[in-house]
């Protein structure tokens, strides 16, 4: 009897410190206050950070993270809506202007022509897509893209996203399907703060927002507490936000460690060992092909409480693990011999 318990206590306390090790793996290494500590911080908009960051407000102005969504008007379509045409699979599209408003007459679910109003850009190089409103609070990705790039280079032009392969209106490819749905696919990673917001019994999307594009809190969390550091800062005061200057999840290297290349092995190397993951797996929830396991999405977090990143298969990755299909570099980072 003694034995067995002797036995049943060395397993419970093995379970023990497996368990507890497993939670602080699973934990941050931001350095941050437990949430008992804090007051949940909230979004403050980028305004709120250009007085203290201009140097940075100025770098990402006109950056892919600034244009990876915006309202459709004069200063933001690229493409060509001047009356043009562009045909696939007998199927021809035309792109024109309205009163100022941008318009494409293409095939909708239906399988019949129907004009349709752009409502957002989306992406700017090397192409630009476009958004039109449908029911449901629904937004659909055209499946006809412009092409930004530089005529010299073969840009300039409307192209089809699957260009050697008819796609019928009742294809799950088709624009018009849940495959090219905004909401469901692409909205999380194009604007800051997104709520997808759909309501099952209804079905019906009640997407939000807090800034059209990817702005300062999309990677730094929202910022609430790191103003309110800052504020006291500028009145000689001491904040209860001191930890980390308020930030919810730091994102600077404790090492300031560099990549340089090295020309005997011909690959790069960090100037010092990797001591926190937050910093790309930050990035990671969007740079990479990933499905989405869990929609409460934490900063600091590691990736894959909420993000299932794709493996090595044969149609994404090379044999060696470099990219061949879209799959946003972090998988090919981490898995590529290189």
């Amino acid at each position: 009897m003694r034995s067995r318990f002797l036995f049943v206590a060395i397993i419970a306390v093995v379970v023990a410190l497996g368990i507890a090790t497993f939670m602080k793996w699973q934990s941050p290494d931001t350095g941050r206050q437990t949430p008992a500590q804090l007051t949940p911080a909230t979004y403050v908009g980028r305004q709120a950070c250009t007085a203290c960051h201009k140097r940075e407000d100025d770098l990402w102005s006109g950056s892919d993270h600034d244009l990876a969504m915006q309202v459709a008007n004069k200063e933001t379509v690229l493409g060509d809506f001047n009356n043009t045409t562009f045909t696939y699979f007998g199927v021809t599209s035309r792109f024109f202007k309205r009163n100022g408003t941008f318009f494409v007459r293409t095939d909708g679910p239906d399988g019949k022509l129907h004009e349709y109003q752009i409502e957002y850009t989306f992406g700017v190089t090397p192409l630009q897509q476009y958004l039109i409103q449908f029911p449901g609070g629904r937004y659909q990705v055209l499946g006809i893209a412009w092409d930004t790039r530089p005529k010299s280079e073969g840009g300039q032009r409307w192209f089809h996203l699957y260009p050697d392969e008819k796609i019928p209106h009742d294809d799950i490819l088709h624009w018009t399907g849940l495959n090219q749905n905004w909401n469901f696919m692409c909205a999380e990673c194009h604007s800051t703060n997104l709520q997808k917001n759909y309501d099952l019994a209804k079905d019906r999307y009640e997407t939000t927002w807090s800034e059209i594009n990817v702005s300062c809190e999309a990677c730094h969390g929202p910022g609430s507490r790191h103003v309110a550091w800052a504020q006291a800062a500028s009145r000689g005061e001491k904040s209860r936000y001191e930890d980390q200057k308020g930030l919810v999840v730091n994102l600077k290297d404790p090492n300031n460690g560099t990549w340089r290349f090295d020309t005997e092995t011909g690959t790069v190397k960090r100037s010092t060992p990797l001591q926190s993951h937050v910093q790309i797996e930050t990035c990671a929830r969007c740079h990479s092909r990933r499905s989405v396991v869990h929609d409460d999405y934490v900063y600091g977090r590691p990736l894959m409480d909420t993000h299932r990143p794709a493996l090595l298969t044969e149609a994404l990755y090379h044999a060696d693990g470099q990219i061949l299909d879209e799959v946003y570099v972090y998988g090919s980072f981490l898995q590529s011999k290189m």
